[in-house]
């Protein structure tokens, strides 16, 4: 049994969310403050039983800021969930009966509807408060059925991200340990026994003289102190003879010898074992008939649970348990999630919260498992991002967070990630960051690669780039590459780069540090002269090469590769990443801010790129791109003033 589709309309973060397929083991994800909380919470107010009914009676604070309509002017609030997965369960096909809105697959629905009482709404002159509000939740298509009752059977439950589960776990009634003992309740002869067996080693301590002396000095100290009228006679017992109390003093240890509570364990360790013990206490009770399932919810486990501990649980937990979601900003747990599992909640143009994820997309089995591969822990961090920067190996994660750091672009302000893909099959992260699944803006930087080892001009990058592209553009884009490759395959390629930056594929004329040459000259030589290992005639080499690629001429490209694979591209960039950083590039951001007009591209209109940085030298492909995301997250380009400030200057 899990939820299948989920449909929010005006609560909280909420104007309108529509979760459809809803996954199963969904792990939902988004930066802090878009609703992640708020969701399980709307899930609580449909299906969870220990919510009081006081809860689902909303407050002005609880209605979308978003909405329409107001809470004053009669608002309508709706949570909409649908459970599926229970055909051929004969407990949950009974607690469902007349729940159902779909006989194929077998589907219930579960309606909550806060929304003001008719002979208010046909009212009017005045704003209404809590007491003009009525809720209900209803079930089925046409919901003419109480629902009311089903989250007595089918219950969802949410464990926080700040508890206490050392302290819960010591509390008898905080304890799901209390449920699977009344579960697994032993027999009554065994509980009298073992009273009867405490109550004589009680005895047999308490005849002890130093025993006794302690409780009759405590006695006359309580005496002494608040009178002959106090009800209190202390002594002294390991545990209560009763055999109901006996059970409840039972206690959980950690270690089988008994010698470790739960107040000696780790908060991991406390949190882990809370979290097993729910999952035992859902199964028996299931299994008794007691309930028909349960759906559990699992705030921020990272909050306790180190990154190895993350992925060994919940990669078991995730692909083992069908009816559970976990909220997350935890790499490490999305890494080890399904693909098809995965929710991105983000705020949208309207200042609420949408969703986009991956069950809607149409993956294929074997696109499906190799995006898992690649959904290691550092390609993960793309699923928390505002914006994804996806480049071919190690050398761009470093320089390209250092050029747009020193054109006044701080990426992690803006929450854009540098994902480095490891290679150039850049494919299944555009199929997962795509319109069709998560939606998240992105572009691709990749090297032209005219020529192979041989010499042989096959334009690798253009044929790369027609694979990334889609719909009619595919073949259209793969044509035009083949006729440039039969005519003329050493001209320039501008013109084809052009139309692959148009749909998010940004490319170089040849390799990033031939290409970047003209513009970082000064800084890739002072990085080189820095290695140890590099002599004089080394270094004069290299200089030479720089200053030849900067005044155009490209046969000086080998001479700088040989040096850059020599120390390697990984270590080289590291390096040449610092230096950008540390002497900046002000003289070129001023001139280019000087030169390019902000008309080229309205205000308003992020998704578009200035193809005049484009075409304006080899490395304009990176800085075209940088721009490009920097219209995404920051709404102005790399050249322009910010707005806001702008405005604020004015005023």
């Amino acid at each position: 049994m899990r939820i299948s589709r989920v449909l929010i309309e005006n609560y909280r973060n909420f104007q309108k969310l529509l979760i459809d397929p809803f996954p199963p083991s969904a792990v939902i994800v988004g930066e802090n403050g878009v609703g992640k909380t708020n969701f399980l919470r709307a899930l609580r107010i449909v299906l969870d039983p220990e919510l009081p009914d006081s809860a689902r009676r909303l407050r002005p604070e609880d209605v979308c800021e978003a909405s329409k309509i107001s809470y004053s002017d009669g608002v309508t609030v709706r949570i909409e969930v649908d459970i599926t997965d229970f055909a051929g369960e004969l407990a949950a096909e009974a607690s469902l009966d007349g729940c159902f809105s779909s006989l194929d697959p077998l589907t219930a629905r579960l309606v909550y509807v806060f929304e003001p009482l008719v002979s208010v709404a046909e009212s009017s002159g005045r704003s209404l408060t809590r007491d003009d509000y009525t809720w209900d939740i209803s079930a089925g298509i046409d919901g003419d059925r109480d629902g009311k009752r089903i989250r007595r059977d089918i219950n969802f439950t949410v464990l926080q991200a700040l508890r206490d589960a050392v302290g819960d776990l010591s509390r008898w009634r905080d304890s799901p340990l209390q449920d699977l003992l009344e579960l697994r309740r032993p027999q009554q002869d065994a509980l009298t026994n073992a009273a009867e067996e405490v109550a004589t080693a009680m005895e047999t301590l308490a005849r002890e003289p130093e025993i006794g002396q302690l409780a009759e000095e405590l006695s006359n100290r309580l005496t002494s102190m608040a009178g002959e009228r106090t009800d209190i006679a202390p002594s002294f017992g390991f545990a209560s003879s009763d055999p109901d109390r006996l059970l409840r003093s039972l206690r959980l240890f950690m270690d089988r010898a008994g010698t470790r509570s739960v107040s000696d364990a780790s908060t991991g360790n406390a949190n882990i074992l809370y979290l097993a013990l729910l999952l035992e206490r859902s199964r028996l009770r299931k299994e008794s008939g007691a309930i028909v399932d349960t759906i559990l919810g699992v705030e921020e486990p990272e909050a306790h649970l180190h990154p190895v501990l993350q992925r060994q649980v919940f990669s078991h937990l995730l692909h083992e348990e069908p009816s559970l979601m976990v909220t997350t900003h935890s790499p490490h747990i999305a890494a080890v999630s399904r693909l098809d599992s995965l929710i991105l909640l983000r705020k949208v143009a309207d200042g609420s919260t949408g969703a986009s994820y991956t069950s809607r997309a149409n993956f294929s089995v074997d696109e499906k498992e190799d995006l898992e591969r690649y959904l290691d822990v550092s390609r993960a961090e793309v699923l928390f991002c505002s914006a994804a920067i996806l480049v071919e190996g190690i050398a761009e994660v470093y320089l390209v967070p250092a050029i747009a750091q020193a054109l006044g672009f701080n990426l992690d302000a803006y929450g854009v990630i540098v994902a480095n893909i490891g290679g150039t099959d850049f494919f299944p992260f555009r199929q997962l960051l795509g319109e069709g699944s998560l939606d998240i803006p992105h572009v691709i930087l990749t090297d032209g690669d005219p020529t192979n080892k041989k010499g042989e001009y096959l334009h690798y990058g253009l044929s790369r780039a027609a694979k990334l592209m889609s719909g009619a553009a595919v073949g259209e884009f793969t044509q035009r590459v083949e006729d440039f490759l039969a005519k003329d395959p050493e001209s320039a390629t501008l013109d084809l780069r052009l139309e692959a930056a148009k749909v998010g594929v940004f490319m170089g004329p040849k390799t990033l540090e031939v290409d970047m040459a003209p513009l970082l000259g000064p800084h890739m030589i002072k990085a080189h002269d820095q290695f140890s290992d590099v002599s004089d005639n080394l270094k004069g080499k290299f200089e030479a090469a720089i200053e030849g690629l900067r005044n155009g001429d490209a046969s000086h490209q080998k001479q700088l590769l040989l040096r850059v694979d020599s120390i390697s591209k990984g270590r080289f960039a590291q390096r040449l990443a610092h230096h950008v950083e540390q002497d900046g590039l002000a003289s070129f951001r001023d001139a280019t801010r000087r030169r390019i007009s902000s008309e080229l591209l309205p205000v308003g209109e992020p998704w578009r790129f200035n193809e005049q940085l484009f075409t304006d030298s080899t490395y304009g492909y990176l800085i075209s791109a940088l721009d490009h995301v920097s219209r995404q997250v920051r709404n102005y380009g790399l050249f322009e003033e910010n707005p806001a400030l702008v405005a604020s200057e004015d005023r």
